[in-house]
């Protein structure tokens, strides 16, 4: 499944009104907002149909599930938007994300927890606003991410460190980019160890620089020590660094409308999350270019990079972050 998928769930009571576009929803938040209600609902017009009061618009079918046999229920599912309540453990599980990796369903989760298995976007966190009428928002667009936040417009202070979330590509790009600077640059090896990291260099001003389409398990921890120290802790979450080079136009894509709207293209089944599509798409762009082969296992990344007319390039539309 592809695309944006809009939906509306109402009775005489509540109306719920939002869009799915990747594969992977969360719907957080404090309690009361009506997230089991929305549910709740979905649950018994799958049970009553119209006798329930409740109806659901959608050009695809939205089912509520539950934790019984959930495993044989998600598989007779197919191109459909299944919506799963936080009170369903199994969703914390290694089993639950081998389900979803392949899965041509949507997946709305309404839940608080950490999510660890699941490469969760940042950008797909959303909190409930409003009483009768209600309508899903972004729950992280005021954080100082330096990306897709108009209220952030520049880096509030010079990095004396960047910590990067591994140590492939993405890190030897920001070491490049650093390097004579005066800058630290620290991979912290996996996205989970960040917040180490973090605490590590406390006292120091750091910008962590992390895959935004993969990072929304991590960011209310990130987020919550950024608010203790807000004049030292800021936050650049680009989709992906594949994204920043096929976004700056470095390698010349002939499918630039694979870039600007991958919701068309990144179908549920072939792609867990867009950091995979992002990586995708730039492999299969330069597969055939000597110099500009990008490593499907983003282990070594080519000289051609690290160039410093590259580096000019990439940098474009790295704007906030001026080192």
């Amino acid at each position: 499944m592809n695309g944006i998928v809009s939906v509306t769930v109402k009775d005489i009571r509540n109306a719920y009104n939002f869009q799915l576009k990747r594969n992977i929803t969360i719907l957080s938040g404090e309690s009361g907002r009506g997230k089991t209600t929305l549910y709740d609902m979905i649950y018994d017009y799958n049970r009553y149909g119209k006798e329930s009061g409740i109806k659901v618009v959608c050009d695809r079918d939205v089912i509520a599930i539950d934790g019984n046999e959930w495993q044989e229920k998600i598989d007779k599912i197919k191109n459909s938007v299944i919506v799963i309540d936080e009170d369903n453990s199994f969703i914390r599980s290694k089993d639950f994300a081998k389900i979803v990796d392949g899965n041509s369903d949507y997946f709305l989760l309404i839940t608080r927890a950490y999510l660890s298995t699941l490469p969760v976007s940042v950008d797909e966190i959303y909190e409930i606003s409003g009483n009768k009428n209600k309508k899903f928002i972004p729950a992280y667009t005021a954080v100082n991410r330096m990306y897709n936040d108009p209220k952030q417009s520049a880096l509030p202070f010079r990095p004396e460190v960047i910590i990067t979330e591994d140590s492939k590509s993405g890190y030897q790009f920001f070491s490049a980019l650093t390097s004579g600077k005066g800058i630290e640059c620290i991979s912290a090896n996996g996205k989970s160890n960040i917040i180490k990291k973090l605490l590590e260099n406390r006292g120091r001003k750091v910008l962590i620089i992390a895959d935004g389409a993969a990072f929304g398990t991590e960011i209310r921890e990130i987020v919550q020590t950024q608010n203790m120290s807000p004049n030292n802790i800021a936050i650049f979450l680009p989709e992906s660094f594949e994204w920043l080079i096929l976004k700056s136009g470095l390698v010349n894509d002939p499918e630039w409308e694979k870039v600007i709207h991958p919701e068309k293209y990144v179908y549920s089944e072939k792609f867990i999350s867009w950091e995979r599509y992002f990586t995708y798409l730039l492999v299969d762009v330069t597969k055939d270019r000597e110099f500009q082969r990008y490593p499907s296992t983003k282990s070594e990344l080519p000289e051609f990079y690290t160039h410093d007319n590259s580096i000019k390039k990439i940098r474009k539309i790295m704007s906030e972050v001026d080192i």
